[in-house]
């Protein structure tokens, strides 16, 4: 009961599920959440074949009832419930506004903004006896205009908002927003494959040149910086928007990160 949990949606691939091994590298219970029951299992098993402790638990992050659901079982099994991380998040649709599907829009809102929304409104009770953490994946699309990405760019900038005010109406707790920058994950397989009938042409080539150049960071770079976060980011922190490499974050990740994850960062850098 005395070992901490945290919760992870999204947690099924990319940098989800690399948040969840670096978590249990760190020592904690992990619980996580994705709409694919099959690929949480195998997460879940190599957790626990490093001697880690992982719930699997399918639901989707826009259905209250599963949101519910998903930390019931979290504290039922642990005990308690310590932080947060809002990973789930899906691009589609790549369209300009003009064009675009307003269901396409529906879901994108519905996952990105308030699947967020509905599990930190259901982890709240237990967050706040723990003075715990939410972190938010956002992405620097919350920042910077992409033409094609109305609907992703609208959401993470939501997202990030939504964060303020959590910050300032739940003292008790840690909220923070998180850019990772430019990772290597299936939502970067999806903008080379499909980017070209959404998006302008030389912005859809600035996103297969960062494959080609070998741009794209390995999920468990930033993933080292997420999870850190998750578990020890300062409480004089709520309500900012932290960059994986800015240097209060590596510093963070210096001082509480194993170290085959320190290692990977350092390697990043270099």
């Amino acid at each position: 009961m005395d070992i901490p949990t945290i919760l992870i949606s999204g947690a099924s691939r990319g940098m989800g599920a690399a948040t969840a091994r670096t978590a249990a590298e760190l020592g904690v219970n992990v619980a996580l959440m994705a709409r694919s029951a099959d690929d949480l299992l195998e997460v879940a098993a190599e957790i626990a074949d490093h001697g880690g402790q992982a719930l699997p638990l399918a639901g989707d992050v826009s259905s209250a009832a599963d949101c519910r659901r998903v930390v019931a079982e979290t504290v039922e099994k642990f005990g308690r419930l310590d932080s947060l991380v809002n990973n789930a998040g899906i691009l589609k649709p790549i369209a300009p506004i003009a064009d675009a599907e307003p269901e396409a829009w529906e879901r994108n809102l519905a996952v990105n903004v308030l699947g967020p929304f509905l599990l930190t409104q259901a982890a709240l009770p237990y967050l706040r006896q723990q003075q715990g953490r939410v972190v938010s994946v956002s992405s620097g699309a919350a920042v910077s205009v992409v033409p094609g990405w109305a609907a992703y760019c609208s959401a993470k900038a939501a997202l990030n908002h939504f964060t303020r005010v959590l910050a300032v109406e739940e003292p008790a707790i840690t909220a923070l927003t998180f850019r990772p920058g430019v990772v290597d994950t299936a939502m970067q397989e999806t903008i080379r494959r499909e980017g070209a009938k959404g998006m302008p042409p030389d912005v859809h080539a600035r996103f297969v040149r960062y494959l080609a150049d070998g741009e794209l960071l390995p999920p468990t770079v930033p993933a080292c910086s997420l999870t850190v976060l998750a578990l020890y980011a300062p409480h004089e922190w709520s309500g900012a928007f932290l960059q994986w490499n800015e240097e209060r974050v590596l510093s963070l990740v210096r001082q509480f990160g194993t170290s085959p994850c320190r290692n990977r960062q350092e390697a990043q850098d270099a």
